[in-house]
C-alpha cells in the first residue's frame, strides 16, 4: 500500500477499541468495525489512486461483481462496491466491508470477462473469508490488549504509525499461501456458478506469470506465494478440471470483455498527482486476418516487428503459438483513442449473459 495511505488507516485502528464489538466475526473486530474501516479507507483509496474517467467500465464491472455477489449464500455484508482505479499497476486488492478495487493496468492484462471474473471473486472471498481483519489481529493483536482504552491518546500516535506501517506492507505482500489459495477457490467456484468458463482464474495466473517473468513487475498476491507461484497455477486447474459445469470457448467471452476495454489507457500516470509526462498510449483491438503472424501483426500495425513477444504476453499466449484466422487480440498503440472511431468487432456466439 502507498505510504501516504498510512495516516487513514492509523486512525482506523482506533475503531478496533472504541467500537462495540456486536457480531464477533473475528476477535476483536466486529462487522461494524469492519464496514467502518472499509468506508474510511475507500475515501483514502480513491484520493490516492483516483477513479479511471471512463464511465461505462465502471459500470461493466460493477455489473459483474454485483452478479458473483448476487450468488453468494451469505453476503456478510449488506453492500459490496466494485471500483476500476487510474494505475497503470497490475494490482486487485479489497478492503474489509465490502470494497473491490481493480486498477487499469490489470484490466490490460485479463484477456476474458471470466478472467475478470475469477479475479473479483478471489478479492470477494478475501472480505467474506474476513482475511483483512483477521491480518490486523494477528499483526496487531497484542498492542490491543497492551493499550487498551488508551490507544486514542495522542501519546500514542507513534507507535501506532510503526503498527500501521507494518500492517500495510503485510496487506501489500498478501494475505499467505492459506489465504490466497482458499481466496483463488472461492473465484473459481463463484465465477462458474454465475456462468463463466470455471478455467478462467487458472489462464489469469499463467497470463499474470508469464507477465511476471517477462517484466519483473510482480502482483500482491503472488508475491505471498512465491517461489510455489506454479502451484498455486495447478491447484487453480485442477479445480476447474472437477466443475461439473459445461466449458466451453463461448462462457470465456473473451471478445465482449475486448470490447469493452477497447481505448483503455495503458501505462502512463502512476497516481493522480505524478507530473511526470508521457508519451499516451492505448489498448487496441486487433481482428485477425488469414496469414497473419504476432511478427507480421508487429510490423504491420505497430511498425516494429520485435513488439510481437509483447502482444503474446499481452495476450496470454505462449511465445511459440501464433493467432487464429478471426481472432481478436489486444495490441499497444501510440496516442489517444478516438471514440468517433468506429470498429465492428465480433462478439461472443454466447448470448446468454451472466453479467446481467
Amino acid at each position: 500500500m502507498p505510504k501516504s495511505f498510512k495516516p487513514a488507516f492509523l486512525v482506523l485502528i482506533v475503531f478496533l477499541a472504541i467500537i462495540p464489538q456486536t457480531v464477533n466475526s473475528v476477535p476483536f473486530i466486529s462487522l461494524e468495525t469492519e464496514l467502518a474501516m472499509g468506508k474510511e479507507a475507500d475515501a483514502s483509496i480513491i484520493s490516492q489512486y483516483g477513479l479511471y474517467q471512463d464511465k461505462a467500465l465502471q459500470i461493466y464491472v460493477n455489473q459483474i461483481g454485483q452478479n458473483l455477489v448476487s450468488k453468494l449464500s451469505d453476503r456478510v455484508f449488506p453492500k459490496y462496491y466494485f471500483r476500476v482505479m487510474d494505475s497503470p499497476q497490475i494490482n486487485a486488492f479489497a478492503l474489509p466491508g465490502g470494497y473491490v478495487y481493480v486498477t487499469r493496468g490489470l484490466l490490460a492484462l485479463i484477456n476474458s470477462e471470466a478472467e475478470l471474473a475469477g479475479v473479483i471473486g478471489h478479492e470477494i472471498g478475501h472480505i467474506i473469508f474476513h482475511h483483512g481483519a483477521k491480518l490486523m489481529v494477528r499483526s496487531i493483536g497484542a498492542q490491543i490488549l497492551s493499550l487498551g482504552g488508551a490507544i486514542a491518546s495522542p501519546e500514542n500516535a507513534g507507535g501506532w504509525l510503526a503498527v500501521s506501517s507494518a500492517l500495510f506492507q503485510q496487506i501489500n505482500l498478501g494475505y499467505g499461501r492459506e489465504a490466497e489459495i482458499e481466496s483463488d477457490e472461492h473465484g473459481i467456484l463463484s465465477g462458474s456458478e454465475a456462468g463463466y468458463n470455471p478455467y478462467g482464474m487458472a489462464n489469469f495466473l499463467k497470463s499474470l506469470r508469464r507477465k511476471e517473468i517477462m517484466s519483473g513487475q510482480s502482483y500482491h498476491a503472488f508475491q505471498a506465494t512465491h517461489p510455489e507461484t506454479k502451484d498455486r497455477i495447478i491447484k487453480a486447474g485442477l479445480l476447474a478440471g472437477r466443475m461439473k459445469t459445461v466449458s466451453t470457448e463461448e462462457n470465456h467471452y473473451r471478445n465482449r470483455y475486448l470490447n469493452q476495454i477497447r481505448g483503455l489507457v495503458y501505462e502512463g500516470k502512476k497516481h493522480p498527482k505524478d507530473t511526470k509526462r508521457y508519451k499516451p498510449q492505448y489498448i487496441d483491438i486487433y481482428e485477425v486476418k488469414k496469414g497473419d503472424t504476432f511478427q507480421s501483426i508487429a510490423e504491420k500495425e505497430l511498425g516494429n516487428k520485435r513488439k510481437d513477444l509483447e502482444i503474446t504476453v499481452l495476450n496470454g499466449k505462449k511465445e511459440s503459438s501464433q493467432p487464429a484466422p478471426g481472432e481478436l487480440i489486444k495490441i499497444i498503440r501510440q496516442g489517444k483513442f478516438k471514440k468517433n472511431k468506429v470498429l465492428k468487432l465480433q462478439s461472443d456466439s454466447s448470448s446468454d449473459s451472466p453479467k446481467k
